[in-house]
């Protein structure tokens, strides 16, 4: 997203960016060993090489000769000592979902099955299990409570919903209660699917649970719309405002400085782009039903018309017409579930990537409180030994929180260095799922349009021969 040059031109940078110094494996001091010896530890890697191999190899590579003598002489040097990799496999599926009790007892549980192969925990490559809209959230704020504090960006599940509680609870009618599971159920299943994508969360024990466990978890209390942990959640939004307020960061890092500003205008084209697209899918809609009704208005017209070929071409018009409707309808369904979905999605996503970069100035409020701490305990230290003319208990006393504050204070400066890092690994991530995803959304849109299209051509290429069939 940036440059080299942009990322090492402040004092952060030079604080989080440091690279870490690796060992070398095979130093001067390694011994070498030959692998036919059955004495031989495993943990040497070095082999033995013969003198008369490197008596033969030239000294100096001058040529592309001397290159290819070098490589067929040293090209069993080492061996191999990992394993190619496995590719990861992990798709999630939701293609069922059924509704439970009755009245306010009422809820919906979706149908899960897990295609896993190459991942650490997971003994079987196929997996169903069900879970209700409750095991969701409570599975992410677990997720999120271990974490967020780490930089991870998590992705947002559907929120609840006062409509979607009212079919499901107070509505006896199944139509409106599958509505309400075929959206939902699209959500939930792209939730758990960038849940897995992440390599750090898709080994998360309570993620294999939740995927893999074929029985109902424990309730999730804390899912409720007025449980106390939504009011600390709620709690906890106000004290980082009131934070920013009283304890303004002013941001030394340029990379992030120029990042925030990059997600605020994207999230800002977005929201856009979402609204138009809500706008675009009603506008279908309506024309689907538009569509239905001068298809009824055609047939009644086709129904008193006197003029035989009249009436029949006014009977295919009729025809016509609603199976464009049809496709209208269809199209808008698409436009819903693959595109304006997908913003939607995205949106959450950058939401979850502003949470990050707040729980990163959490960490730097919570550094410079430390230092702030410390020179206060300093201070008063300084006055307590000048007016007692020595040391006492009391400075003693003060000498004692002052080590154990300076302590905090560097483990908090590391913890923002280490944060910071991971931020940046985030966003470079975030970035590149974006453009591949933002080139499928796109792609899946104009396939359907010209499918759509293509439909509507051929119906009306077929209408076309009986409208000039009219005999006046």
């Amino acid at each position: 997203m940036l440059s080299e040059e942009d990322v090492h031109s402040n004092s952060y940078a030079d604080r989080t960016g440091a690279v870490i110094d690796r060992q070398t494996f095979f130093g001067d001091d390694c011994d070498e060993i030959n692998l036919g010896n059955e004495d031989t530890p495993p943990s040497k890697l070095r082999l033995n090489t013969s003198t008369d191999t490197e008596s033969t190899s030239p000294a100096v590579i001058n040529s592309i000769e001397d290159h290819d003598q070098y490589h067929d002489n040293h090209n069993d040097h080492y061996a191999q000592i990992s394993p190619e990799p496995v590719p990861i496999k992990f798709n999630i599926i939701i293609r069922e979902f059924e509704k439970r009790g009755d009245g306010m007892n009422a809820y919906i549980v979706y149908k899960l099955e897990t295609e896993v192969s190459g991942v650490v925990g997971y003994s079987k490559t196929h997996y169903e299990t069900w879970r209700r809209f409750s095991d969701f959230l409570g599975l992410h704020g677990k997720i999120v409570e271990k974490y967020l504090s780490k930089g991870i960006v998590i992705p947002q599940p559907p929120e609840k919903s006062i409509s979607a509680l009212t079919k499901t609870k107070t509505n006896s009618d199944p139509a409106m209660s599958r509505e309400v599971g075929i959206q939902r159920a699209r959500h939930l299943e792209r939730y758990v699917s960038r849940l897995v994508q992440h390599p750090r969360m898709r080994n998360d024990c309570d993620l294999r649970d939740f995927l893999t466990i074929d029985s109902d978890l424990p309730k999730a209390v804390q899912t409720a719309a007025l449980s106390s942990f939504g009011v600390k959640k709620i709690f906890k939004n106000f004290q980082v405002v009131f934070s920013k307020m009283a304890f303004h960061m002013e941001e030394g890092d340029r990379w992030f400085e120029q990042v925030q500003s990059q997600i605020d205008e994207l999230d800002e084209a977005l929201r856009k782009l979402y609204t138009v697209t809500e706008s675009l899918v009603a506008s279908r809609r309506e024309m689907a039903t538009s569509g239905e009704q001068l298809g009824k208005a055609l047939s009644m017209l086709a129904a008193c018309e006197e003029s035989t070929s009249l009436s029949r071409a006014l009977s295919a018009l009729t025809d016509v017409t609603e199976s464009v409707s049809t496709a209208w309808g269809k199209q808008a369904e698409i436009d819903n579930a693959k595109f304006s979905e997908a913003i939607y999605e995205y949106i959450m996503l950058i939401s979850a990537l502003k949470d990050v970069f707040g729980e990163r100035v959490r960490a730097w409020q919570q550094w410079q409180d430390a230092q702030q701490t410390l020179s206060r305990k300093r201070d008063q230290k300084t006055k307590i030994d000048l007016a007692a003319g020595g040391r006492n208990e009391k400075s003693d006393q003060l000498k004692a929180e002052i080590e154990e504050t300076v302590l905090r204070m560097d483990q908090l400066e590391q913890h923002f260095g280490e944060l910071s890092k991971a931020i940046r690994e985030e966003v470079a991530r975030f970035d590149t799922d974006r453009k591949v995803d933002m080139k499928k959304i796109l792609i899946e849109y104009m396939e359907s349009m010209i499918h759509t299209h293509t439909e509507m051509l051929q119906l009306w290429e077929k209408f076309e021969p009986q409208a000039h069939n009219i005999q006046l």
